[in-house]
């Protein structure tokens, strides 16, 4: 079960970030954000193999809230600092052991260096799932962006997670690292970004009597998005990521060392976005994952689906 929990909210955690640095601080020390509203539909909870004649096919629909803020309190966006703040919360209908909530804030400063505009975070996440805490986080983020040309930009970015899990979770207290380099090109109104991350985990592990799982893995991860204008109102988005997970210590059951676990996952996402006004939009996502192992237990397929509401101030 640690191990559902720990994937699932770091795959939430990640999606949270992103959203929550998609809006950029105003420059005149007015607040700039995000709020975003839908619901959806999880047909494995559990992230269980659900082909198989054991598994209990948990589904259920849930309510999901975004809001993020940020805001100069000192100088302008290219030499300035700010504060930011993030919520998230998914709230199920009846299976609320999955209930997942992250309340966030920050401080930031940013600055130009000749071609490099440069961004530099500290921040804390409050995690909470099934209604108790899951996680503590504190966050060091350093960020450059550079254009390669006019319609290309380079972006290169480190974090250094520390984490202070809860009394029931300390098998993942540690360290998160990552880097990423990604690259945004423009042709006409199309977007395109790729990107390749490199993660390393280093966990306490889970560790009960005689046996040992290891909560600590090293992954490679490449994205590919695309986000493609039809018209004025309406707007298309397809994404594609394959993450490759390596354990660092083998799996030990009963005193007997077994495997070294390794995962590769896919997952791809398609949404469709229409534009009420410059501010507000509806859009539909369809998610799809798909997880390989060399251990059966963690091979699954999992399908969301989600209907919502956004607004941009």
């Amino acid at each position: 079960m640690y191990r559902v929990f720990n994937d699932r909210c770091a795959i939430t955690l990640i999606t949270v970030s992103l959203c929550a640095s998609a809006q950029a601080a105003s420059d005149d020390h007015d607040w700039a954000g995000i709020l975003s509203a839908s619901i959806g539909y999880d047909d494995n909870l559990r992230q269980e193999d659900n082909t198989s004649a054991v598994a209990s096919g948990l589904d259920d629909n849930y309510l999901e809230v975004l809001g993020s803020a940020s805001r100069y309190v000192s100088g302008v966006r290219n030499d300035g600092l700010r504060i930011s703040g993030t919520l998230f919360s998914r709230q199920y209908a009846t299976e609320n052991d999955f209930d997942f909530s992250q309340l966030g804030v920050g401080v930031g400063y940013d600055k130009t260096f000749s071609d490099w505009k440069s961004r530099f975070d500290a921040g804390y996440d409050y995690v909470t799932y099934s209604g108790e805490t899951y996680q503590r986080i504190t966050k060091l983020r350093a960020e450059g962006r550079r254009r390669l040309s006019k319609k290309t930009e380079l972006r290169l970015r480190y974090e250094h997670q520390f984490i202070d899990a809860g009394a029931n979770y300390s098998n993942l207290d540690g360290t998160r690292q990552y880097v990423r380099a990604e690259t945004r090109i423009k042709q006409g109104k199309t977007r395109y970004r790729l990107s390749y991350t490199y993660q390393t985990n280093d966990r306490e592990d889970s560790r009960s009597g005689t046996s040992f799982s290891s909560d600590s893995p090293n992954r490679h991860i490449l994205r590919a998005n695309a986000r493609i204008p039809f018209n004025s109102n309406w707007k298309g988005e397809i994404e594609a990521r394959y993450r490759m997970s390596r354990y660092q210590d083998p799996e030990v059951e009963s005193g007997v060392t077994t495997i070294t676990r390794e995962d590769d996952r896919f997952r791809a996402r398609l949404g469709v976005e229409y534009k009420q006004t410059d501010q507000t939009k509806l859009f539909v996502r369809y998610e799809y994952y798909d997880n390989d192992s060399n251990i059966d237990s963690q091979i699954y397929t999992r399908n969301l689906y989600s209907f919502g509401l956004k607004h941009t101030f």
